[in-house]
């Protein structure tokens, strides 16, 4: 018996597999198996070039596929246990091939088509999106268009890495856990992660080039550079997506299609004046001809609105445009509050976190306050400036394009300046920013007013969820329950106004200063020439509810005055957010047309 260690190779699965990338049929080849071992270093790396692409335009599908349903669904319904399931389809998509895949030829043309025709997908699913609503309408558009993406690039990475062998290596379990998870959760992820949160918005922020919607077709380009296979099918059958998408499709930020999308969005009597993607989403700009208002959207969301100045609105005595929404009016009342030592227009300071149409920094302004805005988007500055009259004149107030908690947490720590009035109107994707009404920045924020500063909080969402309690109540116990709340609409239960009836404005009046909330009555001068401030300034008192929340006869809250939003606290109330969004979803469905909202 000859001496020396004896080896046996056992078959893993039933399959002949083709290394793709050398076009070498591994089992019918021993003579290239001897001189390159199935752990070589040459083979290791082609290997991985291969399932790391491939993993990487999965990754970029993700927040792209969210990017692209946000309009329709809004950015808080859509990423609903997203990050949860691309992790699993990853997996999914890796074990199938493992375990059940036996052809040989790649996965990737078919992917690639896929991708190509993904938008024309999208376009067909959004209108039924009323029928489909805030819960399954995201599901079924997600799985559409990024699950079934992220399982096939699993499934190419899988099918990539066969050609080393590790099930032979590392045996039948360990030779699939191993890699996969490695490759999910040490790679697939982190990038997907980093794409999504940081890559993609700043890059959109930056240039209109790589919008998610011209990122669409490339990543179909890429599957098929990446591909081993280029059948001729599969451009045959692509072009016609590609057409579709630059003729027909009115979501594509082609040279035609905002006048696709302006000749479908005829029937309802909107126009669509201009649109771009930045960091916070898709914004854009629309107008109703029939009753001639104009709105500033992003994603599914209003940040504002102004009718306008028409002929016959200037016949009946109106001066100028004016707001769709009273919120905003009603904030411009810090101005009224009644303290100590009030300073003069012309000598104060107000700081606004938030800037929407512009409608409460413009007021500021025009009566010579000096004003500073702080927004973090730049495309909604530039729309507010060039669609709703927002000034941009140095010398009466100055817009900080930046995240709001590292400018404010900045400004306190300088201590440079100090504000007599202080705006906090937030609010995006369908829900308040809870990172914007945590202890410590509203701390922060007091710290900014001068001593007898005031600040107004704009809260919108539902008075009966435990969320918006802690809310209100965080804000009672930074201001020393020094504030007052007001609804910006009559409630609709006429019995008892303090009542829960649905996602409300409400906006809360807090004094720096020991005292209570008083309010001058305005003068002439206060309304700026605005028929609706007229009405809308001074916050009327039976519109006032309970501050903070507590049992009213009809409700309960299990929250104390020591139950407050912290710092780091957020992902505990994503379940609430959620809620709070699928109601914002459903209220916005009611202010505009759905064919709005699926046209974008």
């Amino acid at each position: 018996m000859a001496k020396g260690k004896h080896t046996v190779q056992l078959p893993v699965t039933k399959r002949k597999h083709v290394d793709k990338v050398s076009g070498l049929n591994i089992e019918a080849s021993g003579a290239r198996r001897d001189k390159e071992k199935p752990l070589s270093i040459p083979r290791i790396l082609r290997t991985l070039r291969v399932a790391l692409s491939a993993l990487a335009i999965a990754a970029l599908a993700s927040p792209i596929a969210q990017q692209t349903i946000s309009p329709v669904w809004g950015a808080v319904t859509a990423s609903v246990n997203h990050a949860q399931a691309i992790t699993a389809t990853v997996l999914l998509g890796y074990v199938w091939r493992a375990y059940y895949g036996t052809h040989t030829w790649s996965i990737l043309p078919y992917l690639a088509l896929l991708a190509f025709w993904t938008p024309a997908i999208q376009q067909y699913l959004f209108q039924y999106s009323s029928k489909l609503g805030p819960v399954a309408g995201p599901v079924l558009l997600g799985f559409a268009s990024c699950h079934t993406i992220v399982i096939g690039c699993g499934y190419a990475a899988a099918q990539a890495i066969e050609v080393l062998d590790l099930q032979t290596q590392l045996g039948n379990v360990a030779g699939v856990a191993l890699p996969a998870v490695l490759l999910d959760f040490g790679y697939f992820r982190p990038l997907e992660y980093v794409l999504a949160r940081l890559g993609l918005p700043w890059i959109q922020s930056a240039t209109d080039l790589l919008s998610p919607t011209r990122l669409q077709p490339l990543m179909a380009v890429a599957l098929t550079v990446l591909s081993p296979e280029r059948p001729w099918w599969l451009f045959s059958l692509g072009a016609p997506a590609l057409l579709h998408m630059l003729l027909a499709n009115p979501h594509f930020d082609g040279p035609y299609n905002m006048a696709i999308a302006n000749r479908d969005l005829a029937p309802t009597n909107w126009t669509l004046l201009d649109r771009t993607w930045s960091n916070t989403g898709y914004i854009s700009v629309l107008e109703d001809k029939n009753l001639n208002y104009r709105v500033l959207r992003c994603d599914h969301s209003l940040l504002g609105g102004e009718w306008q100045l028409t002929t016959d609105r200037r016949n009946s005595g109106w001066l100028v445009n004016e707001p769709i929404y009273a919120v905003f009016q009603m904030l411009e009342a810090v101005r009224l509050v009644e303290v100590e030592k009030k300073p003069a227009d012309s000598a104060a300071q107000a700081l606004v976190v938030g800037l929407g149409i512009g409608t409460a920094p413009k007021s500021l302004m025009a009566h010579g306050i000096y004003t500073t805005t702080v927004e973090l988007d730049p495309a909604v500055y530039g729309f507010a400036k060039q669609y709703f009259g927002m000034p941009s004149d140095v010398a009466s107030g100055q817009v900080v394009l930046v995240d709001a908690i590292s400018w404010v947490d900045a400004a306190v720590d300088s201590g440079d300046r100090k504000y007599d009035y202080i705006l906090h109107d937030v609010f995006t994707g369908g829900a308040e920013p809870l990172s914007l009404f945590t202890h410590s920045f509203l701390s922060h924020l007091r710290a900014l007013l001068t001593p007898d500063g005031v600040i107004a909080i704009n809260y919108a969402g539902d008075l009966a969820m435990p969320l918006t309690a802690r809310a209100l109540n965080t804000i009672d116990q930074v201001f020393d329950g020094q504030c007052r709340a007001f609804r910006d609409a009559a409630p609709s239960s006429s019995t008892n106004p303090m009542s829960a009836d649905g996602f409300v404005n409400v906006v809360v009046f807090c004094r720096n200063s020991p005292g209570g909330v008083r309010f001058r009555q305005p003068s002439r001068k206060d309304f700026l020439g605005s028929k609706s401030r007229e009405t809308y300034l001074l916050p009327k008192v039976e519109w006032e509810v309970q501050f903070p929340p507590r049992s009213d006869g009809n409700l309960t809250f299990n929250t104390s005055r020591q139950d407050v939003l912290k710092k780091g606290d957020e992902r505990l109330w994503s379940v609430q957010v959620e809620e709070s969004a699928i109601k914002h979803w459903r209220v916005m469905r009611n202010v505009l047309p759905a064919k709005v909202w699926e046209l974008w």
